[in-house]
């Protein structure tokens, strides 16, 4: 039985946790916000259920799909996926793709992380700086200098700056923490603002959402979110907006993180983004309720790591979808379960 601290409590850290646990390891998860999931998570506002993050979650392996399926509540998201171009040109998907379930929970995807993390050792709001040698092992070291641990091997699932950030300020051997850098130097993030739109109609395109490509629209994902059971209350819409990266770092400082009501401080990249959302439905959808924003400064990895520099260098590991360069949870649960099977191997190596 080793100690193992876990730095990150998105779904990557979450199912290698829950996996070294079965394994019979005592596990601690870190995580720096007061929830867990990352970007499977669900904020409430006004009785309307938001996911800013993930909309959906697909399950293209046997595992996956044992793991969708242990929840108890999932809900498989049969309206199609259509594209629009960079004109706003709207056309019909791809039937192939279209017929792969497109998992959601009632009331929020959180509840696939809520599901992941029963049963583990948890340690919210505490954000880790450092690393500290303690001999035979390591130790975390949070904001406060509070000392967490002793653990005998680590892994880092946040994204990639801010797992550099840690390893940059940690008293390492110089050239593991050299190797460890360098692993993490190739991967790099396209930026994301998300816009939830509430109406007091509800629309009902023969889409549930709309994929733009070409990466030449303002809006890279746009979708009816009241589709999904449990998001809006009965005869009211609810629209998710995903805005490309070009537009989110443009408007990056006009649109801080919070709800905001039509009126004399409405910021104008919300009306845009309203006006943009009343164009591809080709309907007037009258002033929006509200809209809340949420930026993810780190949404899409774009870029893999380095794996053959870091696959449990001095003890310590990466996981998360950074290690395949693309932004999926299914990606993210299947590099948390490979580094579990890495850790528990080297351990017992």
């Amino acid at each position: 039985m080793a100690q193992i601290g876990i730095v990150g409590a998105g779904v990557a850290g979450l199912a290698a946790g829950r996996a070294l646990t079965r394994a019979g390891h005592l596990v601690t998860i870190v995580e720096k916000s007061r929830g867990v999931g990352g970007r499977v998570a669900t904020r409430r506002v006004a009785g309307f259920s938001i996911d800013h993050g993930a909309q959906m979650v697909k399950a293209p392996s046997a595992e996956l799909l044992e793991l969708v399926h242990e929840t108890g509540s999932a809900y498989d998201l049969t309206a199609p996926v259509w594209i629009v171009d960079g004109a706003g040109r709207v056309i019909s998907g791809d039937p192939a793709m279209n017929s792969e379930p497109k998992w959601v929970w009632p009331g929020g995807n959180t509840a696939l992380a809520k599901h992941l993390a029963a049963g583990l050792s948890l340690r919210l709001e505490t954000t880790v700086v450092a690393i500290g040698p303690t001999g035979t092992g390591y130790e975390l070291i949070d904001a406060e200098d509070t000392r967490i641990g002793p653990f005998d091997a680590l892994l880092l699932t946040a994204p990639a700056p801010q797992s550099a950030g840690i390893i940059a300020a940690s008293d390492l051997d110089a050239n593991d923490r050299a190797a460890l850098l360098a692993a993490l130097q190739p991967v790099h993030y396209r930026p994301c603002l998300s816009l939830a739109l509430a109406y007091p109609q509800r629309p009902e395109p023969p889409w549930y959402a709309l994929v733009n490509l070409d990466r030449n629209h303002a809006i890279s994902w746009l979708a009816c979110e009241h589709a999904k059971p449990g998001r809006a209350p009965a005869g009211h819409g609810l629209m998710l907006a995903q805005m490309s990266p070009a537009w989110s770092q443009a408007n990056w400082d006009l649109l801080a993180k919070g709800t905001y009501t039509p009126g004399a401080t409405f910021p104008a990249p919300a009306a845009e983004v309203h006006a943009l959302v009343c164009a591809l439905l080709d309907m007037d959808l009258g002033q929006p309720l509200w809209v809340d924003a949420h930026r993810w400064r780190y949404a899409l990895a774009d870029a893999a790591y380095d794996a053959t520099l870091s696959s449990g260098r001095a003890g310590i590991f990466l996981a998360g979808d950074m290690e395949y360069g693309q932004g999926r949870v299914h990606l993210a649960i299947t590099s948390g379960w490979a580094a579990a099977r890495r850790i528990s191997a080297a351990l017992a190596g």
